[in-house]
């Protein structure tokens, strides 16, 4: 390093160093030279076949500087498994106790330093792992440490812890805000199945960044991995409900359903293998997510295929989220990366940004057909208002005429000699027509429909007695047509008035029996009010039975009152 300027500079410490396979470094016992020499970053694994994937052994690296160079310092990276660094004889970062088996390798918390200055000259930087506990296919150093400008290096770690920072805070934003949308507009349930990915690539993103060791410090390697583990076995399925939901006619089928489900398999292993088999399956499960990514991929180019709407955005920035998550899963396979580093973290937020805007282009499409549906039912409900106007301005010009002329003869054959029974005949045809051209205006004017005119005019009048509480009434007037739910409102009203009003217990009864619409009335104890002649109220009610083609039953006592209408439905 003395032919290196360090001010501003970072360097890495890539290149051979010498490793000690089977010896941990010890002040007391010194380092067990090897004479071998291999690449750091790298893992023992690719070394040498006769280094076990499980293993212990000590890296060793020789640092030479200059007087002049006294802020030089160096960064200690995040090692798979329990490890500790030194300063010749003074260690200076620990995660654990480095054992040479599983039982005495222990892992106690992750220090928050990482920066530490060279103070001497010349400096033997030594390196203990120990792979026993946590990822152990990943023994060695898998980054690589740096040395530089120690303001720099606070500079650099400040920036990742700000940048980390940022990118979980935004991913977990923008899921809260769909979440927030979903339970605002609930037709559509495409925001809640994104908001419950963004919530998981939030969690995936803090699970793998430096953020975790700074605020879950003593957080055990086990449970580290099985989170990771957790995030990657959700991610699929998640983006799989989100397409089901946007394109239901492809990705409805039930191959893919039951598909899909056998990616639970990998979701429950997390709860029940234990450390090691869990590594071992973890390592099998990095094949499978680009074949899973495949069958979608597919599936969404035969939805754009069938044009469905923005179906080729959506699979295009699919095809780059599916290369990104290759080229992250052959880096933790191989070592090995053919785009840029953590391309997979990237494209995840490109993906949720895009496809959040193409959720905003749903809602936006939704708000449009709302907005054009509302402005023509509110023209369809002026026309029906004009037209109500209309109507009810006619209706009660011929009610005026018709109630004047009507009464006109009607008054004359009064005058006239009673005892002429045909005169008395047409009074009678007169009244009846009377009668049926105010049910036809009365027609006219009703604005409901058929339950308004029957059940509901029963409703009110138990409403207003509460003799009747216990009286059953059905919803049967959609068996009739709306001239004859009139016809069974007129004889009902005829009925009540006839002798239904007393003191005692009284019930109701309107609903279907058999072949047959039946209303019966029975009411009991004295009368209370007697409105109109009975006689008139009776020849009424007979008149009306035979319009509706009815058999009707009438019982008027002092002490008892029973009523009861059958009609064929």
């Amino acid at each position: 390093m003395n032919t290196a300027s360090p001010w501003g500079e970072i360097y890495p410490l890539k290149g051979d160093w010498e490793f000690s396979w089977g010896n941990l470094y010890s002040p007391n016992m010194g380092y067990v030279a090897s004479g071998q020499y291999f690449p750091v970053p790298g893992i023992w694994r690719d070394y040498s076949p006769e280094f076990t994937l499980q293993g212990h052994g000590s890296y060793r690296l020789k640092i030479h500087k200059t007087p002049e160079q006294k802020n030089l310092a160096i960064y200690v990276p995040r090692i798979p498994g329990v490890y500790s660094v030194y300063f010749g004889k003074r260690m200076i970062f620990a995660n654990g106790i480095n054992g040479t088996n599983r039982f005495d390798t222990e892992f106690l918390v992750h220090p928050n330093s990482q920066i530490y200055l060279l103070d001497s000259l010349d400096t033997e930087l030594i390196v203990n792992v120990s792979n026993y506990r946590g990822n152990f296919l990943k023994g060695g150093i898998r980054n690589p440490f740096l040395i530089g400008d120690m303001d720099s290096l606070k500079s650099k770690v400040i920036r990742e812890m700000i940048w980390e920072t940022l990118l979980v805070a935004i991913i977990f934003s923008v899921g809260l805000y769909h979440l927030i949308f979903f339970a605002s507009y609930r037709k559509d349930l495409v925001p809640l199945f994104f908001s419950l990915f963004c919530f998981l690539v939030a969690f995936y993103s803090f699970v793998t960044s430096g953020l975790q060791y700074i605020l879950t410090p003593e957080l055990t390697l086990d449970l580290r991995i099985r989170m990771e583990y957790f995030c990657e076995a959700c991610l699929v399925p998640s983006v799989y409900m989100i397409l089901k939901t946007m394109y239901p006619k492809q990705f409805g089928a039930k191959w893919m359903a039951i598909l899909m489900s056998t990616m639970s398999i990998f979701v429950l292993s997390v709860f029940v293998l234990g450390e090691e088999e869990l590594i071992y399956l973890y390592s099998f499960f990095m094949h499978v997510p680009p074949f899973y990514s495949l069958v979608l991929l597919v599936t969404l180019g035969y939805a754009w295929w069938q044009k469905e709407d923005r179906a080729r955005t959506v699979f295009l920035s699919g095809i780059i989220l599916a290369i990104s998550m290759v080229n992250d899963v052959i880096w933790g396979l191989y070592e090995v990366y053919f785009l840029i580093p953590y391309s997979f973290p990237a494209a995840l937020v490109g993906f949720i940004a895009f496809n959040s805007y193409i959720i905003s282009l749903r809602f936006t499409k939704d708000l449009e057909k709302a907005e054009a549906f509302a402005e023509l039912q509110s023209k369809y409900n002026e026309q029906l208002r004009l037209s109500a106007e209309e109507k009810a301005k006619y209706a009660t010009l011929v009610d005026q005429s018709m109630d004047k002329g009507f009464h006109s003869l009607i008054d004359q054959l009064e005058s006239k000699e009673s005892s002429d029974k045909s005169l008395s005949k047409l009074k009678n045809e007169l009244n009846q027509t009377l009668s049926g051209v105010r049910d036809i205006l009365d027609l006219m004017h009703h604005q409901g429909g058929k339950e308004e005119l029957v059940e509901e005019e029963m409703r009110r009048f138990v409403l207003k007695n509460p003799l009747f509480s216990h009286s059953e009434i059905q919803k049967v007037s959609q068996f009739l047509r709306i001239d004859e739910c009139l016809q069974v409102q007129r004889i009902f009203s005829d009925a009540v008035k006839i002798g239904a009003r007393r003191s005692g217990e009284s019930k109701i009864f309107w609903g279907k029996e058999g072949d047959s619409i039946l209303l019966r009335l029975q009411a009991t104890g004295a009368v209370e009010t007697k409105e109109e002649p009975s006689s008139l109220l009776e020849a009424d009610l007979k008149v009306r039975a035979e319009k509706l083609g009815a058999r009707f039953f009438l019982l008027s006592e002092p002490g008892k009152f029973e009523f009861e209408l059958r009609l064929h439905s």
